[in-house]
């Protein structure tokens, strides 16, 4: 089969695509044909070293293929099945080997495009949201880089979820309806506004993924016993909190990263997966549509994702 590998740890621009060996599979496992693999920023940290895989891997998190081997005790899958599937590792490749449990077969409406850009964002916010945030229907939630992938899967789920939203972005386009507000981050008087939009209670929850100068003012306006949940830092500078500040508002952090529940939580990615994608088919997701490149201009299209040069998804084809 061909792959992208990495050789040696660094950019990604210097990956290979090359021949590799398939996978072995396992019990417990599927082999997939891949014809589609999400591109994440995340892949890029891989590539550079800072996880630490040896040496020679492929990287990514996400694709969408065709079931064409089972392990033993495999049982809800079969060879044909359309799926999708969210890894650790290894899926910029033409052929992938994944536990079954982080198997889901596709919706009929979905295509393998859409099926592949869908899993580290949507699985990310809805258990960021649901499980660690403990959203609740009714309650008010503000989420930050709105308009990145992860944000606007937030927005999605949480209104699907029956939560008041309010979405905070420098680039107000392509934001979904049903939205209490829309506050522009470079402009607007964010504690103000936000206490504003909440008649002076404050949010309930915060849904962060840029951190920086959005800390401030969300945590001004959180409210008592209000959670700031903490999911990345697009902007590159990580806010600091004193405790002092915690204690005033009975407030909680809570961090969520969505390697751990990989290895560790394991229930819980195949039944954040299994209601995406009936929301999916019900037609109350709806994805924007990726930028598609094929597999061998990988190692460039992740440069321009880790570079900033783009803030579209990038769909990898590895087949047709």
């Amino acid at each position: 089969m061909k792959a992208l590998l990495c050789k040696a740890y660094g950019d990604p621009s210097q990956l290979v695509y090359t021949e590799a060996p398939s996978p072995t599979l396992h019990a417990g496992e599927v082999r997939i044909a891949v014809h589609a693999i999400g591109l994440n920023y995340a892949d890029g940290i891989q590539v550079s070293g800072r996880s630490q895989l040896p040496l020679p891997f492929s990287p990514g998190f996400e694709c969408s293929g065709t079931v064409i081997e089972c392990g033993t005790e495999v049982q809800a899958l079969h060879p044909g099945n359309r799926v999708l599937a969210i890894m650790t590792s290894g899926a910029y490749a033409e052929e992938v080997v994944v536990p079954a449990a982080h198997v889901a077969l596709l919706p009929p409406n979905m295509d393998m495009p859409t099926a592949a850009a869908l899993p580290v964002a949507y699985v990310t916010a809805y258990l960021a949201l649901v499980h660690r945030g403990q959203l609740k229907p009714g309650e008010t939630l503000v989420v930050s880089g709105a308009t990145g992938r992860v944000g606007n899967a937030a927005l999605e789920i949480a209104a699907r979820w029956g939560a008041t939203v309010i979405a905070v972005t420098g680039r107000p386009e392509h934001l979904p309806a049903k939205l209490a507000a829309v506050l522009n981050l470079r402009q607007d008087d964010l504690a103000r506004r936000l206490l504003e939009q909440t008649s002076g209670r404050g949010v309930d929850l915060v849904f962060d993924t840029i951190g920086g100068s959005f800390f401030d003012p969300a945590w001004a306006a959180l409210a008592w016993e209000g959670r700031y949940l903490t999911v990345g830092f697009a902007s590159g500078q990580v806010p600091q909190l004193g405790l002092r500040q915690a204690l005033g508002k009975n407030g909680a952090v809570i961090g969520f990263e969505l390697g751990g529940y990989l290895t560790r939580r394991h229930a819980l990615v195949p039944e954040a997966l299994r209601t995406l994608l009936s929301w999916y088919e019900e037609g109350a997701l709806t994805p924007r549509p990726p930028q598609v490149a094929p597999l061998s201009d990988g190692g460039k299209m992740l440069q321009r994702l880790v570079d900033h040069q783009t803030q579209e998804k990038i769909v990898l084809m590895a087949r047709e």
